[in-house]
């Protein structure tokens, strides 16, 4: 599926209602992406759900390990998801839009998690 992907402006991005969920503590966004909508749900969910504790934006759909850095996970006896260069491609631009446009509006009682692509196994050449 083709996505528009996040670029230059932060104003840009659609901001949804405002409604705010209460019961909302943990979530994890398998296969994040770099894609418009994605950062604009991610902003909506930061913006909204006001009893947040954790969020998990895992760049690599589909992995079967859970640990946080990937890196540990290689040491330990390498990855055990091969995945293609396209999707690492698309894990490495991820990354750099969580960057830009997530970790400045995350609240100081939230933790985020963001599992990167492995740096042994999965670098951008």
């Amino acid at each position: 599926m083709k996505h528009d992907s996040v670029s230059g402006d932060y104003s840009l991005l659609r901001k949804m209602p405002e409604h705010h969920h209460v019961s909302i503590k943990n979530v994890k966004i398998d296969g994040f992406c770099s894609a418009k909508s994605m950062i604009e749900l991610t902003c909506h969910i930061l913006d909204s759900a006001t009893s947040l504790e954790n969020l998990t934006l895992d760049t690599i759909y589909g992995a079967d390990y859970e640990h946080v850095d990937r890196l540990a996970v290689h040491e330990i006896g390498g990855c055990s998801s091969p995945i293609g260069k396209r999707m690492i491609r698309d894990a490495h631009k991820a990354v750099l839009a969580i960057e830009k446009y997530i970790v400045g509006k995350v609240p100081s009682n939230v933790k985020l998690n963001i599992k990167k692509p492995c740096s042994q196994c999965h670098s951008v050449k």
